[in-house]
């Protein structure tokens, strides 16, 4: 009988820690398609921004399988949509303006 056993933690932990991509906040978007407009609450209060590509990004929150992330940090909403083969599916992701 053979065992293989993998180690999964790490040998630099704050290189695995460095790596993570940041944190997101759950957010339920909502988009108006003609102007661009996008608009969501956190717990800091409302926000408004604007999309370049919002036909695009309502398509993706159409197929999302989780709920969409908002990246204060790089002002970036994250939409998750399925892919076939990737358990944890795809991540897309869309840069916001100030609006």
């Amino acid at each position: 009988m053979t065992v293989i056993s993998v180690n999964r933690i790490p040998a630099n932990r704050n290189a695995a820690r460095a790596a993570t991509p940041p944190q997101g906040i759950s957010v339920l978007p909502a988009v108006d398609v003609n102007y661009g407009t996008v608009a969501f609450f956190t717990p800091s209060g409302h926000h408004n921004y604007w999309s370049a590509e919002p036909d695009l990004l309502v398509d993706a929150l159409s197929q999302a399988v989780r709920p969409a992330q908002w990246i204060p940090e790089i002002a970036t909403l994250v939409v998750t949509v399925a892919q076939t083969g990737v358990r944890t599916g795809r991540r897309l992701g869309f840069r916001l303006a100030a609006h």
